[in-house]
């Protein structure tokens, strides 16, 4: 399927996700760059180049395994003190 100037797949992940789920871990993409996959997650604080997709996914997990862990750190932590 080729694209067309009218897909909105033509703005870049970052740029489309980034105004649907900001802030959040919601969704992380990857694209074809050259040198391997751009990796983006919707929070904002990630943002790599791995050379394989693997690799790329397996950092998206290992993100979003941190960043639930310091979110259940935070709800143990409200809930030990309320």
């Amino acid at each position: 399927m080729a694209e067309s100037e009218d897909s909105f797949m033509v703005d870049s992940p970052q740029e489309l996700l980034k105004d649907v789920t900001p802030g959040y871990c919601d969704v992380q993409s990857f694209v074809p760059v050259e040198g391997g996959y751009s990796g983006h997650c919707t929070c904002g604080a990630w943002d790599v180049v791995m050379p394989t997709h693997e690799l790329a996914h397996a950092a998206a997990v290992e993100h979003t395994i941190e960043i639930t862990r310091k979110e259940l750190g935070k709800r143990l932590a409200q809930e030990q003190t309320g």
